[in-house]
């Protein structure tokens, strides 16, 4: 598998000609279907665009338009849909969830054993089980993997769950990983579930993804597009399609024009402002679910002006969360309260210490009590537009009571080292945490430990306590206790307060089979499971 030569885009070439398209002019157009109706966006009748799809589909190969690329494909370093919505159907976990969320053996030939005093864990891996270049798999790959995982020179985000609870990995014989814990870690399932596993020879690479799964990589053009066919030598069930096709299309109206088309069978990153448009189209299917879609917003503890009480106060009751909901999420999803949102472990939907609209009077009341003489800050956001738009509303609400919020744009790699350098006044960003963390928030919360690498300096001892029982505990009630306590501590100290939980939506034509609602609440679209409809 190699990097494609970007001179010779292998995409259909109405992609490539479209995509050199001034934007404008498919925003032009998809206003104009919404007016007239789908069938004068093409000029063709629907049953024209359905026999040119049947058409199409004779390929067996899945066209997805997603909204953008990672400049590192290595599954193994981030778990942001960027990047595991096209490894999806490449690399696999040692266990899986099932269609009722239940983690099942997927590599891994059973359930593991645990020692008594839980800090032993051995997993035995299936036979027969073949990378994509032919390699058996084995326990080396296994333990290549967690050593990248917990490399704190790697960048993998992994690094943030493993650090500090993860002390030795042994390959025992070929098929048998043993793994050796520093103190009792009761996520280690769920994390299990979710780590993809990858070839030992590939772990440090940014610019390659190997794997089991169904589907392998055979080219990709950086920031473009990426070409899977199906895996001959797969393990399980054969797909049902021979290819899966993504290509980017950064501008959301063109993605969409190209879904009504025909061109394209389902999109990523719906832009919430046509959501009506295509639900009054009937050859398109929407599926929106609540899903682990965070909107991290985290204040820098340690530094004015949001070490000042009264000044993240104001700030939190001028959080403008209806505008939010409905300027930017076209009226979509709920105003936000704490971290943990409608479809994670641990959600409290009595929590409700913030109005969705803004007391400006309260906040001016909260400002003139601060000590810090500071009224402006930098909120520094990653590069996706929808972020901007949160960040822009958010601006004009705080600028009511005489707080000027500067917005700063930075590309994805810089935002991290914002993060985990601790430079940033106010951070935001769009993230699916249910890649690393399943039905759950862990990495949103990670901030707030100050014995975590990403902490902001924020040292509450109740909290501290509380996410050793999150960490460690084997009972899930007990986790969703502290993680709803921690959830309300969080909220009413204004330390991590996203404006709303945004719903994950998807687009899709008719003729392919629907993406699971279910698999969605994790942030799964699981493509290799779809079909044509016959």
């Amino acid at each position: 598998m190699s990097n494609a030569d970007s001179s010779r885009d292998p995409r259909p070439s109405w992609i490539a000609a479209g995509i050199r398209r001034r934007s404008f002019l498919s925003a032009a157009l998809l206003g104009a279907a919404g007016a007239a109706g789908a069938g004068s966006l093409t000029g063709c009748s629907t049953p024209d665009i359905s026999a040119r799809v049947a058409e199409r589909h004779k390929d067996g190969i899945l066209q997805v338009g997603i909204d953008t690329a990672p400049s590192n494909i290595n599954p193994l370093d981030s778990g942001a849909e960027r990047t595991r919505w096209i490894s999806e159907a490449v690399v696999e976990t040692l266990y899986a969830y099932d269609k009722d969320h239940r983690s099942v053996p997927l590599l891994a030939a059973g359930e593991p054993e645990i020692s008594a005093d839980g800090l032993t864990w051995t997993i035995r891996l299936r036979d027969g089980i073949t990378w994509h270049n032919g390699d058996p798999l084995t326990a080396e790959d296994v333990v290549a993997t967690l050593k990248h995982m917990v490399n704190l020179s790697s960048g993998s985000e992994w690094v943030t769950y493993m650090i500090g609870y993860l002390q030795s990995f042994t390959a025992l014989d070929r098929l048998t990983v043993r793994i050796g814990l520093a103190r009792p870690y009761g996520l280690l399932r769920s994390h299990l579930t979710n780590m993809p596993i990858g070839h030992h020879d590939h772990v440090d690479r940014k610019d390659a993804m190997l794997g089991t799964g169904p589907f392998k990589l055979d080219r990709y053009v950086p920031g473009q597009s990426f070409t899977l066919s199906a895996y001959a030598g797969y393990h399980g069930p054969k797909p049902a399609l021979s290819g899966i096709q993504y290509t980017v299309f950064a501008d959301g109206a063109t993605r969409l024009v190209s879904l009504k088309q025909g061109k394209i069978d389902l999109v990523t990153a719906v832009p919430y402002e046509h959501l009506a448009s295509i639900q009054a189209n009937k050859d398109l299917r929407v599926t929106i679910a609540e899903a682990p879609l965070d909107i991290l917003c985290y204040v820098n503890f340690g530094q004015e002006p949001f070490n000042d009480e009264n000044f993240r106060r104001a700030v939190a009751v001028a959080t403008d969360r209806a505008g939010v909901v409905s300027r930017v999420f076209g009226n979509q999803g709920k105003p936000g309260q704490g971290p943990i949102g409608p479809a994670e472990l641990g959600y409290d939907p009595e929590l409700k210490v913030y109005s969705p609209a803004p007391d400006l009077e309260l906040a001016k009341r909260y400002l003139a009590k601060a000590a810090t003489k500071q009224r402006s800050f930098t909120i520094t956001i990653g590069t996706s537009g929808t972020v901007r738009n949160i960040a822009t509303v958010l601006a004009a609400g705080w600028a009511q009571i005489g707080i000027t919020a500067n917005i700063e744009q930075v590309s994805g790699g810089e935002w991290s080292n914002r993060l985990v350098g601790r430079k940033y006044e106010m951070i935001l960003e769009l993230f699916q945490s249910g890649f690393t963390a399943g039905p759950a928030n862990y990495i949103a919360l990670a901030p707030a430990d100050p014995a975590n690498v990403l902490s902001f300096h924020y040292d509450n001892p109740e909290l501290t306590r509380l996410t050793a029982t999150v960490w460690q505990t084997t009972d899930d009630a007990e986790r969703a206790a502290a993680l709803r306590r921690m959830n309300r501590i969080l909220t009413e100290e204004m330390i991590i307060f996203p404006p709303a939980y945004p719903p994950l939506i998807i687009a899709q034509r008719r003729e392919t089979t629907p993406v699971d609602p279910n698999g969605l609440r994790l942030s799964r679209i699981a493509p290799h499971t779809l079909s044509f409809a016959s």
